[in-house]
């Protein structure tokens, strides 16, 4: 190799921030294969982008002039100067100069979980909020306990989460409405949803089935490989899809996919949006955004069913009995809000978007961690059958799995589906636990110091201990199930904003698993069967794509 070949090498900690890319994209092409990658390096561009172009893609490309870069480039350069100022009394994990910390923002990226534990252990003593490095902006973290708690208490004029959604998604473009900023429907989610679960759980439990059986199609005693990500995306899709639109349309495959599609079309965008200066995001958006085909694709599902609900409704007039699903429960909202048949066709996609993609990963996260240590597959077992015996497959046989509970919650401790989590931005130049926080901060919180904290969990803060949470209950009398949320469990948020829907989801995830441990026998489609590493993309993490996982058809004494 000669001297130039080896100057321009790629740096060695640029060829280890290589490897997982490969597995991110088989997975991304799994989930939108009509959405290559886009904005990505040109030595990263070989690896994510192996299929066709597609006419996103082809507008992007058209878009990304040197002008057009040289101006966006300018603008986010202007904006880091002038928000690293703003923020310069605050402590910096990593780099706090305006142009060098893109350099700390790089080496996030490459293993944010990684740098954010070394980083957030070299904070001096007596520090009381720090700041993270990303690319588009900083993000200011709670250090302590006192601004944690002020963080979480501090009233919405102040902080907002809905602001925060609204900039990472772009929901004015993505979402198409203001329909996250009225939320108007998180009280509906907070009383018909978790108020029916108890109806519910029988026509979850039935498509839980169906949709297993479907993905997972077995015959007599063989072994079968299944890769399992896009399996089970599917599977929670059409399960919840049984709770917000029922039967038939839960079952229909081409708008389970439109909705899929539409999910990571949102985060695309959202990315895409991002990284566009705002005086052109309207203009990106119109040129490139595959979301209005995705609404008149839905549209066209959605809008009959309201028509026939409605005419049934005036029909049957007092005799009328609404559908047990969120498709009715929207149709009401709208009617009591003025809204029109677009307000309730975008929020049933917004719901969708909502409820598939985090369920489906810390679904895959338990189910890996169940796989690699299946001294616990008995147990659980026999939890199950105990409580199907005694209650049948309902909500208080659910309720009652409380080793299963406590599996999933621990799951969900040690295999994070992302760095940070309760995003809030500042509305107002305030004062938080004694420091000033400007207009406009993203404020946030540190998952990985909440879930592995020493001084918290102990000395066995490193194991997987599937009756941590049982032990603790009985240690301290307090409720410490899937559905808490506190300072140290932030899978599901945080404070009064923490997931409206995580009663369902809870249900959700013990029910598949249940059946799946009932029904099947499992094992990893390896020599090894540990579990297989987790796929990190900057500050996200996924459980592994390319996982094959062997099934078949469990013999019940």
């Amino acid at each position: 190799m000669s001297f130039f070949s080896r100057a321009i090498r790629r740096p060695r900690c640029v060829r280890r921030s290589l490897r997982p890319i490969h597995s991110f994209q088989h997975c991304y092409s799994i989930l939108a294969p009509d959405l290559p990658s886009i904005f990505v390096p040109p030595h990263i561009s070989t690896f994510v982008s192996p299929y066709p172009p597609t006419a996103m893609l082809e507008a992007l490309r058209g878009l990304a002039t040197p002008a057009l870069l040289a101006a966006a480039t300018v603008y986010f350069l202007a904006w880091r100067f002038g928000e690293s100022r703003r923020l310069a009394h605050i402590y910096s994990l990593g780099f706090s100069d305006p142009v060098l910390s893109y350099w700390s923002a790089f080496l996030m990226q490459i293993d944010s979980k990684r740098y954010i534990q070394k980083q957030w252990e070299r904070v001096p003593p007596g520090t009381k909020w720090v700041k993270l490095p990303g690319f588009i902006r900083w993000y200011v973290l709670p250090f302590g306990t006192e601004e944690f708690q002020a963080l979480t208490r501090a009233s919405d004029d102040i902080v907002s989460s809905t602001e925060a959604v609204n900039e990472y998604l772009h929901a004015r473009h993505t979402l198409r409405n203001d329909i996250i900023g009225d939320g108007i429907q998180v009280p509906l989610i907070n009383t018909e949803l978790t108020r029916s679960l108890g109806e519910l759980v029988p026509e979850v439990n039935e498509e839980a089935l169906a949709a297993l059986d479907e993905m997972f199609p077995l015959e007599g005693n063989e072994w079968k490989s299944f890769l399992v990500s896009p399996a089970l995306l599917q599977i929670f899709a059409k399960v919840a899809n049984r709770v917000l639109v029922g039967l038939p349309l839960c079952r229909d495959a081409s708008y389970i996919k439109t909705n899929v599609d539409f999910a990571v079309n949102v985060i695309v965008m959202s990315f895409v949006l991002c990284a566009t200066p705002p005086p052109l995001r309207d203009l990106v958006d119109r040129l490139v955004s595959p979301i209005p085909k995705k609404f008149e694709r839905i549209r066209g599902y959605l809008q009959p069913i309201i028509d026939a609900r409605r005419a049934e409704k005036e029909k049957l007039g007092a005799e009328y009995e609404p559908h047990p699903d969120m498709l009715s429960w929207m149709i009401d909202l709208a009617e009591q809000h003025g809204r029109d048949d677009r307000d309730i066709i975008l929020r049933m996609m917004s719901t969708n978007f909502g409820v598939i993609h985090t369920a489906s990963m810390n679904f895959q996260h338990a189910f890996y961690s169940l796989l690699s240590m299946p001294q616990y597959m008995e147990e659980l077992r026999a939890e199950v059958v105990q409580c199907i015996d005694e209650h049948g497959w309902s909500k208080t046989a659910v309720d009652n799995m409380k080793l299963m509970d406590g599996f999933i919650k621990e799951s969900q401790r040690l295999n994070i589906i992302g760095i940070i989590i309760g995003n809030r931005i500042a509305t107002k130049d305030c004062t938080l636990a004694g420091v000033f926080i400007p207009k406009g901060t993203m404020l946030t919180a540190n998952v990985v110091e909440a879930h592995n904290s020493r001084d918290f969990w102990g000395p066995t803060v490193d194991e997987f201990d599937p009756y941590r949470y049982i032990r603790m209950e009985k240690e301290t009398g307090k409720k410490l199930g899937i559905v808490t949320t506190s300072a140290n469990s932030l899978s599901f948020g945080l404070g009064r904003h923490s997931c409206p829907g995580r009663f369902f989801a809870a249900q959700e995830l013990k029910l598949l698993m249940a059946h799946l441990l009932l029904d099947y026998e499992m094992k990893f489609d390896t020599k090894e069967q540990s579990r297989p590493k987790d796929v990190w993309f900057g500050m996200s993490c996924m459980p592994n794509p390319n996982t094959r996982v062997l099934l078949r058809k469990r013999v019940k004494a």
